[in-house]
């Protein structure tokens, strides 16, 4: 982007030494003074007339460079969307990992606790019944 600030400021740079070497030059030069005036209303012609063109020349650069920036713009978009949509399919894979390996422990401790029960029931039912010495 900065080229193109630098052909803009070289066009305006251009257009100010034209026109101050123009009117140098004419009023250097030994004319009458009807001549001078009409030599200064050409010169003045020539100058509005490269100073409109110069300046169509950047409107049309600026509209390219927006339209370029737009659809940069409109990419980047794009891409951070794409990029957004697969982060969230991982994260929604990792969720189902975590998910099922949590089913699986609690699975485990629920067969364990399940075990201890019956372990118990088992050492309870083999022992002699206690006595309760208040009863």
């Amino acid at each position: 982007m900065s080229e193109n600030g630098g052909g803009a400021s070289f066009i305006m740079g251009f257009l100010i030494g034209a026109m101050a070497g123009a009117a140098a030059a004419l009023l250097m030069t030994p004319q009458s003074g009807e001549e001078l005036r009409r030599t200064i209303e050409q010169k003045g012609v020539t100058l509005k007339d490269e100073a409109a063109r110069a300046a169509e020349d950047a409107k049309i650069q600026a509209q390219r460079l927006a339209e370029d920036a737009k659809v940069q713009a409109s990419r980047l978009s794009e891409d951070a969307k794409t990029q957004a949509q697969h982060l969230a399919e991982q994260a929604r894979g990792q969720a189902e990992v975590v998910s099922e390996k949590g089913r699986i422990v609690i699975s485990d401790n629920v067969r364990k606790a399940q075990q201890v029960v019956i372990d118990t029931k088992e050492k309870l039912a083999g022992e002699p019944p206690a006595i309760d010495p208040f009863a």
